[in-house]
């Protein structure tokens, strides 16, 4: 083959990338608030309808998808009004969440011991997903770039990855992946300790802070060994024992 031939194909291959890559939309960080404080929504889905990607939003009201102008981001969650905004390639997306009127207390627990365990159900596939995907870094080489693409990295990442801004848009998927592995992190904690103690409310934030317990760890721990340690942990945390060392343990080890 001639070397215009080669560089006309190249050419061509190169352009149904991109184009490819237009299509997707690119990544982009976006915010829930609610309508009346004005503060970030924690633990809504942001769905875009387009491509049906998911994201979760942290405590922050942040999430993040890849969209394009004239997607629509619909907003669910258990607290508030189903609502959609039609993105328009603004940089910071902003859905505004209203409340949903209160229930009666006795409806909601009926309901709360099945919500639970299907949400909870819905986290753990969440969390295999999220630690399946290749690692972020604030630094990308050419090459590391090309080992995550083998690794399963879509093209519309690379292209980000070594954009117009290249830089900045490393440290933001960076940011983007941290928040989203703590978010998993801390719901994964909230939902087994309202399923195996007696805490309510507030005092699984408290709690939450007494633990003191490692993202990694939340995350990749089976459910028997966190269990285990949140009960033991419920039992220093009871009767007034000073908050323990961070516990790192490793997931993977055998049990005793």
């Amino acid at each position: 083959m001639s070397h215009p031939s080669r560089f006309f194909l190249v050419l061509a291959v190169a352009l149904c990338s991109l184009t490819d890559m237009w299509a997707q939309g690119k990544y982009v960080i976006g915010t829930v608030i609610d309508q009346t404080t004005q503060k970030g929504v924690d633990r809504a889905t942001v769905i875009n309808q387009r491509t049906r990607q998911r994201a979760r939003t942290n405590a922050a009201g942040r999430f993040f998808l890849t969209i394009q102008p004239g997607d629509s981001l619909i907003l669910n969650s258990q607290l508030y009004n189903r609502t959609a905004i039609r993105y328009d390639g603004s940089d910071n997306p902003t859905i505004v969440a209203k409340s949903l009127p209160p229930m009666p207390y006795r409806v909601v627990d009926l309901a709360e011991v099945t919500v639970t365990a299907k949400r909870y159900e819905e986290v753990k596939r969440e969390i295999q997903q999220v630690l399946a995907e290749p690692t972020a870094s604030r630094k990308v080489t050419g090459e590391q770039a090309f080992d995550r693409l083998a690794d399963g990295a879509g093209v519309t990442l690379l292209y980000e990855l070594f954009g117009k801004r290249p830089k900045s848009d490393r440290k933001a998927y960076y940011i983007m992946q941290q928040d989203r592995r703590h978010a998993l992190a801390l719901e994964r904690f909230r939902l087994l300790v309202d399923q195996a103690t007696d805490l309510k409310g507030d005092d699984i934030d408290r709690f939450y802070d007494f633990c003191d317990l490692d993202d990694e760890f939340l995350l990749k721990a089976s459910d028997y060994d966190l269990i285990n340690t949140l009960q033991q942990l419920r039992n220093r945390f009871r009767y007034g024992f000073n908050r323990p060392s961070r516990l790192q343990a490793d997931p993977d080890a055998p049990r005793q």
